[in-house]
């Protein structure tokens, strides 16, 4: 599980803090407004295209023009330029875009109430501002996308000496305080959604190590004498935690931790290419849509020539189909 923590200080700064103590905070704030920057054009971009195929594709409920006789039937079938198509390929990519927004963020919201429904039975007493729950495995971790909330364990206060534990206690409550949860929530949303852009998914990475090493940081501005703690907390969990293969001492951090910068550097370049090709699509909407000349009809074949009552009432019943099967999958039976 992804730590994210709350710190109960104030959250001033010692006026000895310096801008190279703080370059993982800083970094980390740079790839979250960049990546919500990003995901925010983007879903612009596809809602401007919709719009586009709305204004260029003409629905009738009668049959038009274009017929072809099949078997002694004759069928309708839409008619449109090549402006036309290119607008509905557009338009059915945000689609896929908006669905898979909407989605993940009901996944998300689901997995966070599931995840509190579980920790709730198990929660024992409070350590300040931290929850202990009963679980023998070595954990101490920040959830709750709206208000996150510290959590340790009681294998974790069973192994951990009292600095180690409140070395993590400080990190867990940077996490809470910077509501590093919904970041990290909402960055994984966009990087599904917008999956044809990889500069999301280097800047979700990015911002899954730096707010760890942020909240590192923190905790060592709090207390100089945390590093080694938290050094000393790692490992102790590590060594605990041998035969969970999620749980492992990160390389990049133990760096960070010993005075070395952070490794990840900015994709600028991947920024400005999806800047470009997000500019693309919506230029591309823009002037073909000026050509653009469709016309489709809701009148089926074999049942009437004139507007099929029937067919448009179970519009609104096939979008609920749909949503009640997204819900399932979002919600799906326990």
């Amino acid at each position: 599980m992804q730590s994210q923590p709350l710190d109960s200080s104030t959250g001033d700064r010692p006026a000895s803090a310096t801008p190279a103590r703080r370059s993982a905070a800083i970094a980390a704030g740079r790839a979250a407004r960049s990546q919500a920057l990003l995901g925010l054009l983007g879903l612009a971009s596809f809602g401007l295209v919709l719009l586009r195929l709305v204004e260029t594709w003409r629905v009738s409920p009668q049959r038009v023009s274009h017929q072809v006789a099949i078997l002694g039937q004759t069928l309708t079938y839409p008619a449109a330029n090549t402006a036309a198509v290119i607008v509905l390929i557009l338009a059915a990519l945000g689609a896929v875009v908006t669905a898979r927004a909407g989605l993940g963020a009901a996944k998300e919201g689901t997995g966070a109430r599931r995840l509190h429904r579980r920790l709730a039975p198990a929660t024992r007493r409070d350590l300040g501002d931290a929850l202990v729950i009963d679980d023998d495995r070595p954990h101490a971790f920040c959830a709750g996308l709206l208000r996150p909330r510290v959590y340790v364990t009681s294998g974790a206060l069973a192994i951990l000496d009292e600095s180690a534990l409140e070395a993590v206690l400080a990190h867990e409550r940077h996490h809470a305080r910077r509501r590093d949860p919904l970041r990290l929530a909402t960055s994984r949303v966009l990087t599904r959604a917008m999956f044809f852009l990889p500069a999301l998914d280097e800047l979700d990475r990015g911002q899954q190590a730096l707010a760890e090493m942020s909240a590192d940081e923190s905790a060592i501005e709090a207390d100089p004498d945390n590093r080694s703690a938290l050094a000393r907390a790692m490992l102790t969990f590590s060594d605990a935690s041998e035969a969970d293969d999620s749980v492992g001492i990160d390389p990049a951090r133990v760096d960070y931790l010993l005075g070395e910068p952070p490794r990840w550097r900015f994709p600028a370049m991947l920024c400005l290419a999806a800047i470009g090709l997000l500019a693309l699509v919506v230029t591309t909407a823009v002037l073909v849509g000026r050509e653009a000349a469709g016309t489709a009809t809701l009148a089926p074949p074999f049942l009437s020539a004139q507007p099929c009552v029937v067919v448009l009432a179970t519009i609104p019943a096939a979008v609920g189909l749909v949503a009640v099967l997204l819900l399932r999958r979002a919600w799906p039976a326990r």
